[in-house]
């Protein structure tokens, strides 16, 4: 009798919606194609505990499954309490148990507040726009001119966007304009700060506001530089419509894979830097490479690139475009390895 062939490896996609992952993206799609022909069995599953079927997940579900992953885990956000808590009560757990979670789940509690801009600017002496983040205490709405002046030389003296440190797809994202300028209406500003406080005040006391300055290179499109398997894959342009300053589709940016001529060489040192970093800082195992990172920036005037987010935990990362493939199976790799 001939010996069995080993059971197929699992691979779980961790969810936030009900909706089936192939349809949540085009790149999902590939992506799964792409495992299922590798022999690879794929499961998605919501973490979120109040989607009632087929259960909240246990451990045992979890560590039944050879990786795990986040990348299409969208709106986690909106329950980050629960998220946290998920990540250190069944996922690191898990993780703990031998089961390959992909992006590290302690590098993704990490990146899952933007108040790690801060420290990559610091530590790596990268770019990003000029940014405080305020506290959001308990008690009474500050005026916003009172929190501005708190900040003295370190806050932003023209146009700025408001938004939630914990945040995806622009989610309470507001421009307040130069107080100079004429459109500048001291009421409409105190309402919309009053939006975003409470708002981040409703997540949870660890998130904070951010003033940020407004990078009038965003007119020119913001670059999302990807990096898979610690390595450089492809770029996406996203140009804002002419109305607004978001780079996101559903307000009518438009988006599309960029040659590589154009891509954007500072972007993409800065990207190896970022990947080095958080390599060396959460890698849990010797050769442990990131498994993905798209770097979203924009090109100043002069050339510069400036970093406005590093995402690492559930970015859409455009698999579907035909720059992708080396670096699609190179993402095939960190997940069957």
């Amino acid at each position: 009798m001939g010996s069995l062939s080993p059971p197929p490896r699992r691979i779980l996609f961790l969810k936030t919606s009900t909706k089936p992952l192939s349809l949540m993206g085009a790149g999902n799609k590939v992506l799964i194609d792409a495992l299922h022909k590798k022999g690879f069995e794929v499961d998605d599953r919501c973490w979120y505990p109040l989607h009632p079927e087929p259960g909240a997940l246990t451990l045992e579900d979890l560590t039944s499954y050879h990786a795990i992953t986040f990348v299409s885990c969208w709106e986690y956000n909106r329950h980050i309490t629960d998220f946290e808590k998920f990540m250190r009560e069944l996922v690191i757990p898990a993780q703990n148990q031998g089961v390959k979670v992909v992006n590290t789940a302690e590098l993704m509690l990490w990146n899952s507040n933007k108040v790690y801009l801060k420290e990559l600017e610091e530590g790596l002496g990268i770019e990003i726009p000029r940014t405080v983040f305020a506290d959001t205490a308990d008690g009474d709405i500050p005026s916003y001119q009172d929190v501005i002046s708190s900040y003295g030389d370190a806050a932003p003296t023209s146009g700025v966007v408001l938004k939630p440190s914990v945040s995806a797809s622009a989610t309470e994202t507001h421009r307040i304009p130069d107080p100079s300028s004429e459109s500048y209406d001291p009421e409409q500003v105190q309402t919309s700060w009053a939006q975003v406080y409470e708002y981040a005040r409703s997540l949870s006391p660890s998130v904070r506001v951010m003033i940020q300055a407004f990078e009038p290179a965003i007119k020119n499109g913001e670059y999302s530089i990807i990096f898979l398997k610690g390595e450089y894959s492809h770029t996406i342009l996203k140009r804002p419509a002419e109305t607004d300053f978001r780079a996101i589709e559903k307000y009518g940016a438009k988006i599309g894979a960029l040659d590589e001529s154009r891509v954007p060489e500072h972007g993409k040192e800065i990207g190896k830097k970022v990947v080095e970093y958080v390599e060396k800082r959460f890698g849990n195992e010797e050769g442990w490479r990131l498994g993905y990172l798209r770097l979203d920036g924009v090109v100043r005037d002069d050339g510069k690139f400036v970093v406005i987010e590093a995402e690492m935990l559930e970015p859409y990362i455009y698999l579907h475009v035909e720059s992708a493939k080396e670096g699609l199976e190179r993402f095939c790799q960190v997940l069957g390895d």
